[in-house]
């Protein structure tokens, strides 16, 4: 067992199809395409996703049509692991547990982020991740007489090189 699969720990696949099925559609499966309920399993996805086919509509559909975990390249586990993580761990820290690309696993998150975005209350609190954040400290402090912030004597970026003299050496 190498030192990444010691570390984290992956919900069986089984149990991540059964918490979505339950999740999404309750206790009886309905059509993702029409809303009938007539619908007929029919095998199983390469994912291992249950497979339906509805007789109202005629069309398949499978447990992750529809989803943010349809069409992605990740393990369903894995997704499962990455919503769980995103709101305590750095997207960073969740692609080296994985051994992912972070790119990959960020982009991943921002597609829960988005349809998180979606949610009427949802509030943030204890860990806050930024990436590549630029905090300016070129003004701060008290407000003089014309109520803008004091210089701190940092030059800002685009502004007028110093008067010391450029040595060459």
């Amino acid at each position: 067992m190498d030192e990444v699969s010691a570390r984290v720990f992956l919900p069986p696949r089984d149990r991540c199809f059964e918490r979505l099925r339950l999740a999404r559609f309750g206790e009886t499966v309905t059509c993702v395409h029409c809303g009938e309920d007539a619908v007929v399993k029919r095998g199983t996805t390469d994912k291992d996703a249950q497979q339906y086919w509805c007789k109202a509509c005629e069309t398949y559909f499978s447990d992750l049509t529809k989803t943010i975990f349809w069409q992605h390249r990740f393990g369903l586990e894995e997704m499962f692991y990455i919503v769980k993580e995103m709101r305590s761990e750095p997207t960073a820290q969740i692609a080296r547990d994985l051994d992912r690309d972070y790119e990959a696993v960020l982009n991943f998150v921002h597609k829960v982020q988005d349809v998180s975005g979606d949610i009427d209350e949802f509030d943030l609190y204890d860990v806050c991740e930024a990436d590549e954040v630029y905090v300016t400290a070129g003004e701060k402090g008290l407000e003089d007489e014309d109520g803008s912030p004091r210089e701190r004597g940092l030059s800002k970026r685009g502004a007028e090189p110093s008067n010391q003299t450029n040595r060459q050496y």
